[in-house]
């Protein structure tokens, strides 16, 4: 069995996603380019303090004769802060944060400079920047990589002086920036994320409303109360299918309709035969001779056909009335007229009855072939069976543009003008002790016209007779 899907949750799960990505996204670019916003201000930072820091130890050596030992200048200063203790290089690597003291910050150990000659030899330098120099006397950035720790230098060359100066920064100081610049980024994400998927939960609840509104409109819906769905919220996306099943709805209440009047006019109609040959029955078994038992026999065999005739009809009649939007196919109408005669022919040669039809080359009309072949067979029969002897009954094709029109005529007595209107009702006989149909030829006849929205019409002749026309879509 295929497992249900929610699809409050898979909004929900899908809106969050999407929306909790971008801002992850969003966040991790401004993230990438304030980063390297801030490397390039460390930079220029950087460069202009070299150039600072050139000017005031070039002065420092033409105002002091004798450069201190090992070229180390404020030294006192370190003196003063003891704890920190330099690597090999000389280089501080604690990278400890602490307060600040009267004397300057513990963080002033990541930022060292050296002053070298041209030679390779360092004048000056900050107690903690090592007595070699750092990277190779070439003007311009450089990084480099001291202990675990990424490094940051800018060269300088001075012509009068012949000196190179290095000043360098280690990564602290700007890793400790740009994560706080990362965490002030993220943190308005985080405590805007649960508020923004409360909110989105009540959107969803509230959008999918009428959803529910329509589930439970529609159990409370069963075959006595068909009535069509009213909703209190019109949405435009959920219109239309409420239409559509107010739609089904109706159609299944026609059928039920149908099916209602359908058993009604059987039961009806079923019982008269079923009495009569009862009565036959009933005179066979208390008939005193060969004779009247026989008669009694053929009267159960006529009212037996006529009951055989009566549950096809009834059959033919509820099949075509559940029957919605036959397939249409391209038909050859004068072949298939040509079928419904020869199969009529033997009824047409007990009566010494013409039967004839005319029509010009191969029409082809849009249709489905046994329902068209139903309806004119059931119009030819009745031309058949309520013309007189030697009667004639002629059916004629004719292209009309777009159209078919087939006429079938006869020369029989015609309908009486007050029960022409009742023709196509069910179970109606102009003549009930005439022939021995059931009154659901007609009945039929119109069905199958309006399945295949063709025009019927039906009118007593000018010289006598009845004149039925068909007129269907055409295929030119």
């Amino acid at each position: 069995m295929t497992p249900q899907r929610s699809i409050r949750s898979f909004l929900l799960t899908g809106i969050l996603t999407l929306v909790g990505g971008s801002l992850l996204l969003s966040a991790f670019i401004g993230y990438l380019e304030s980063s390297h916003e801030m490397e390039e201000l460390f930079d220029a930072r950087l460069a202009q303090s070299a150039r600072i820091t050139n000017q005031l130890l070039i002065s420092y050596i033409d105002h002091t004769k004798t450069l201190p030992a090992n070229g180390t200048i404020y030294e006192d200063w370190e003196q003063r802060n003891p704890g920190t203790h330099p690597n090999e290089k000389g280089m501080n690597l604690s990278g400890e944060d602490r307060d600040v003291t009267p004397y300057g910050h513990e963080f002033e150990r990541n930022l060292t400079f050296q002053l070298v000659d041209n030679n390779g030899v360092v004048l000056l330098r900050s107690p903690s920047a090592p007595v070699t120099p750092m990277v190779k006397l070439t003007i311009g950035f450089e990084t480099l990589n001291i202990d675990r720790h990424q490094w940051r230098t800018f060269t300088l060359y001075n012509d009068k002086q012949h000196t190179w100066l290095i000043v360098a920064e280690r990564d602290d100081e700007r890793g400790e920036l740009a994560s706080k610049m990362a965490t002030l980024t993220m943190l308005p994400l985080f405590i805007t994320l649960p508020f923004l998927l409360g909110l989105l939960w009540w959107l969803v609840t509230r959008g999918l409303a009428p959803l529910r509104q329509l589930v439970k409109a529609v159990s409370e819906r069963h075959p006595a109360n068909l009535e069509p769905l009213d909703l209190a919220l019109q949405v435009k996306e959920i219109t239309p299918l409420t239409n559509e099943i107010n739609r089904l709805m109706h159609t299944l209440a026609d059928t039920l309709e149908r099916e209602k009047q359908f058993t009604n006019e059987a039961a009806h109609e079923l019982r008269t035969p079923l009495a009569v040959l009862r009565i036959h029955s009933e005179n066979a078994l208390a008939a005193q001779n060969e004779t009247s038992r026989r008669h009694s026999l053929g009267k159960m065999l006529l009212a037996l056909d006529r009951s055989d005739r009566l549950l096809r009809q009834l059959l033919t009649q509820a099949r075509i009335d559940n029957q919605q939007d036959p397939v249409l196919e391209r038909i050859d109408l004068g072949q298939l007229l040509q079928g419904s005669l020869a199969t009529l022919a033997p009824l047409a040669l007990q009566k010494d009855q013409l039967l004839s039809l005319d029509v010009d080359g191969q029409v082809d009309v849009m249709g489905q072939p046994t329902l068209l072949d139903l309806l004119f067979s059931n119009l030819i029969d009745n031309a058949l069976r309520y013309t007189q002897a030697k009667g004639e009954i002629a059916v004629r094709v004719e292209q009309m543009g777009k159209r078919v029109r087939v006429e079938i005529r006869d020369n029989g007595p015609g309908i009486p003008a007050e029960a022409m209107a009742r023709l196509c009702e069910r179970f109606f006989r102009v003549n009930p002790q005439q022939g021995d149909g059931v009154g659901l030829g007609m009945a039929i006849v119109r069905s199958i016209a309006e399945l295949h929205r063709a025009e019927l019409d039906i009118h007593n002749g000018a010289e006598g007779g009845l004149v039925v026309i068909v007129i269907l879509d055409g295929i030119q």
